[in-house]
């Protein structure tokens, strides 16, 4: 990101992590307080030096609790299993050990999710070569590694490609390809581990044997293992589980009518309208929190790690397909989020003055593009 004030430039660079989602409320308060002039220039320093350096909601043990039931949660829509539930939990929370005892160390940070993957590759590898579970692998790899899956960077990326930001949207997309091959490389070393073919990287349908009623109420234990993993305030959790089931409902209707491609796309149209429509309220929460979740819900990162894991394994055309699918499904999801954001305004600012005051036009304009490159910051 680059700043340029006058003659003055300043430039800030960082790994496109996800912020903890309760500094993005609080931040947008704060946005709203200096666009209505309540606070001095110093004042909004200080309360946005507070606002980084605040620590996060939940402690690391409620962190990695989170972190499991987001990995089960997720791991419900894949396989809707006794066994998937079984393996998504128990391998969520070592990843979510991994991932917690990783932070604020970035060296950790670098080779957590290559640590990940060999971890739980090495253990569902295992089990699968003596018989305790049944289909391939992969379903039972791929959930447990989610957290680490970069379908959220992928699908910004297509997204910015889309709206023509191509420096920014092609750096995000090579970062999203290396780690999604460092975590399929994982998988291919535990091979070596436990000694057994490549060919053991494979990925098999297994029918349902759960109702589908577990379905959703996986998403509503992938919710709260959203809001324990990403900090959000308990306050705006109804509105983003809310738009979670919102959003796997209009995707499973879209699939049902016309496939998987059409159904990300009227997914990503109802979820970004959603989520613009619902922001506009100071007294609901900023879009981005609200739609992180259902973002999830439809990113199809684990696509492309199952296509690159079952490629190593031998298998180059179900891969292929498997890359395929998610280069479709991403596009459909860039462009589902474009249409939506073209027919709906992003916010309305909420004013005392009358609404036919050019002034206040200007001010609206102003914090519209104060409040984006707030955002783009954090």
């Amino acid at each position: 990101a680059a700043l340029t004030v006058g003659e003055r430039t300043a430039t800030f660079a960082a790994v496109p992590l996800v912020p903890p989602l309760d500094q993005v409320s609080d931040f947008r308060s704060l946005i709203y307080d200096i666009e209505d002039g309540r606070l001095t220039a110093s004042q909004a320093h200080e309360r946005l030096d507070a606002l980084t350096r605040r620590p996060p909601r939940f402690s690391k043990a409620w962190q990695v609790v989170g972190l499991c039931l987001f990995a089960t949660g997720f791991g419900v829509s894949v396989q809707a299993t006794g066994q998937e539930i079984a393996a998504s939990a128990v391998l969520g929370l070592l990843v979510g050990l991994i991932a917690v005892a990783s932070q604020d160390r970035p060296r950790l940070t670098i080779v957590a999710p290559f640590v990940a993957s060999v971890v739980v590759s090495t253990i569902t590898l295992i089990a699968y070569k003596h018989g305790w579970i049944d289909g391939g692998p992969i379903q039972l790899m791929v959930p447990c590694l989610f957290f680490f899956i970069p379908g959220d960077a992928i699908s910004a990326a297509m997204l910015e490609l889309a709206d023509g930001r191509i420096t920014a949207g092609a750096t995000r997309l090579i970062f999203s390809v290396a780690l999604l091959l460092v975590l399929a490389f994982g998988a291919l070393v535990a091979t070596v581990i436990v000694n057994v073919p490549e060919r053991f990287l494979f990925d098999v349908e297994v029918k349902d044997t759960l109702g589908f009623w577990v379905a959703w109420g996986g998403w509503v234990v992938f919710a709260v293992g959203c809001m324990l993993t990403f900090s959000m305030r308990p306050a705006d959790f109804p509105w983003a589980l809310g738009l979670i089931l919102l959003t796997a409902a209009a995707a499973q209707l879209g699939t049902k009518a016309s496939g998987e491609v059409v159904g990300n796309f009227v997914g990503a149209v109802v979820m970004t309208a959603t989520a613009l429509l619902l922001a506009r309220s100071r007294r609901r929460p900023p879009a981005y929190v609200l739609y992180l979740g259902a973002f999830y819900v439809l990113t199809p990162g684990s696509h492309g790690l199952r296509g690159f894991e079952t490629w190593l394994g031998g298998h180059p055309i179900e891969g292929f397909k498997g890359v395929g699918d998610m280069v479709a499904l991403f596009t459909a999801l860039a462009v589902g989020m474009l249409v939506a954001a073209a027919a709906v305004r992003p916010e309305r600012s909420e004013r005392v003055g009358g609404p036919d005051s050019r002034s206040e036009r200007d001010d609206t304009h102003h914090g519209h593009r104060l409040h984006h490159a707030g955002h783009e910051g954090l």
